[in-house]
This record gives C-alpha cells, structure tokens and sequence, in this order.
C-alpha cells in the first residue's frame, strides 16, 4: 500500500473537516515493482512480454483516477484554507497538489511508453501480410464475380472490410487488378479516421499488383473501405486481390 498524501494532523478546517490521508491500495499502484518489469527478458515468448505489458499499462490506468480526484480535492481544500486564513495549510496542500501534479506527469510519460512498446511488440507478430479475401467483403454497388470485385461503374461504388484487430499504425495498401485501355479513374480508401487516394492505371500486361500507398490505420477493429472517387468512363477495374503490409516491422 503506497501512500499519497499525509498532511500534518494539524491542518483542520474551523468547520471541522480535516485534510484525510489518502491511500492507494496495491490493486491501484502506480508503478509496477521493478523486478515485475521484465518485458525485455529474451527468454520471455512474445505472448508473455504482451501479457507484461499489458498488466503493467493497466496498473497505471487504474491509478489515474484516483490521482487526479485527489488533484481536485486538495485544489478545493487549498482555496478553502486560504479562505479561512490559514495559510500553513493552504500551502501544505498546494505543495501536495503540485507534487501529484508532477506524478500525474510521470505516469503520463510512463504510460505512453509502454503503448509504444506493446504496439510494436504487436506489429512484430504480424504477418508480412495481411489479406483481406474478396468473399469477405461488404458490397455496395458492385459484384463478385470470377474471383474478382467488379462493377465499379459508379462513383461511390466500394467494398468494406472488417479489419483483424490489427495494431494501430501505418500499412501499405497492395492492389492487384486489370484495368482496361479505356478504364480506370481514381480510388478512395478509408478506415475510420484517415483516407488514402490512388489513382487505378491500365495495367497493360494482364492483372498487375501495385501499391495504393500508405494508410495510417487508427483503428484496427474498425472498417477498412474502397470505394470509386472518380472514373474515366464506366468501369473503374477488376479488383483481384487486397493487401495490408505493416509499414514498420
């Protein structure tokens, strides 16, 4: 059990509250104990460093609310003090309001560094990449027909993806299609914060794979859209196959 806040048992309002000690049980650390982080141990599977990881972020998140209400009650007591004049203990719980302040900041630093860890201890895991098969796709507007989406004759035409869980970060968007002399136009593609446009050429030597670009994904349970943006004439492409190859590894 760790304590926060002891003031001195001196520090009492005239209307009879008293600045409470506050306590943070174990279930509600701040930090997990130096010889639990292990997260590093290369003995450790990746499943387990995950499991590290993970417990440790949720420590530090259970904790944050506790912290911060106890921010507020002493902001609350320190005007209260200095209200009734006693200055002592206005400035006793300023100085404790600052000094969970500065822990409230360190946690904060703590805890994005253990994101970053466990999202790229997730990415690690993944497959070089990612395919989302035709048949399960949402359609709207087109078809499925011959091993391919196909049918892009109107501007907002698209196929929808439900992504895999998959770590939030940036993905190159691998195509294969056909594209006619006389097809093509441009395609959007969007997950649920961030789009990525291309532009679909005649493929000139049958079916040929080329790369969309870079989608930041936010989201990684959410959906994954293509959709026509613009055409050429009635047709914007067969789509064969799509791909998501994780930027960083």
């Amino acid at each position: 059990m760790r304590l926060l806040i002891s003031p001195p048992s001196h520090l009492q309002l005239k209307s009879g509250f008293v600045l409470a000690c506050v306590l943070v049980g174990a279930g509600l650390a701040l930090s997990a104990p130096k010889a639990e982080k292990r997260t590093d141990d290369p003995g450790a599977s990746s499943d387990i460093a995950l499991l590290r990881l993970g417990y440790e972020r949720e420590l530090i998140e259970a904790s944050l609310s506790p912290v911060k209400e106890q921010i507020t009650t002493l902001g609350t007591l320190e005007k209260q003090f200095a209200a009734e004049r006693d200055y002592d203990a206005a400035i006793t719980a300023r100085d404790e309001r600052k000094r969970l302040q500065d822990e409230l900041a360190r946690l904060d630093k703590e805890l994005l560094l253990l994101q970053t860890r466990e999202q790229t201890l997730r990415t690690s895991l993944l497959p070089d990449r990612i395919k989302l098969p035709l048949d399960a796709a949402t359609l709207s507007g087109l078809r499925l027909e011959g091993g391919a989406i196909t049918g892009w004759s109107k501007v907002g035409a698209a196929a929808a993806w439900k992504l895999p869980a998959l770590p939030p970060g940036g993905y190159e968007v691998m195509l294969r299609y056909r594209c006619g002399a006389a097809e093509g136009g441009k395609l959007l593609i969007k997950e649920a914060r961030f789009t990525l446009t291309t532009t679909i050429e005649t493929t000139l030597k049958g079916p040929e794979e080329r790369s969309a670009g870079t989608l930041k994904i936010s989201d990684g349970s959410s959906t994954l859209a293509l959709s026509a943006q613009a055409l050429i004439t009635d047709n914007l492409m067969q789509l064969l196959a799509v791909e998501l190859v994780p930027a960083a590894r």
